[in-house]
């Protein structure tokens, strides 16, 4: 439960600082994801990853480094 409740809240977050949407994910039928400054993210698969207890996994620094992978996209 706590896993999607807080997949859910950082998707909301990232939707309301960069203007971006609930979408699927043509690769992935059934989970949503969130796209935002061109970007496709995956909040829930990231929930689950930093309440495993992976290292050097955040929800802030995912939402904060947004802007950044989106900049890194359009260049590649």
């Amino acid at each position: 439960m706590a896993q999607q409740l807080i997949g859910a809240y950082t998707g909301e977050v990232v939707i309301r600082a960069y203007r971006g949407e609930w979408v699927e994910h043509e690769t992935s039928p059934g989970v949503p994801a969130v796209s935002a400054l061109g970007v496709t993210a995956f909040p829930f698969g990231l929930a689950a990853r930093v309440l495993g207890g992976e290292p050097y996994k955040s929800l802030a620094s995912f939402v904060r480094a947004l802007p950044a992978v989106a900049e890194r996209a359009k260049r590649d």
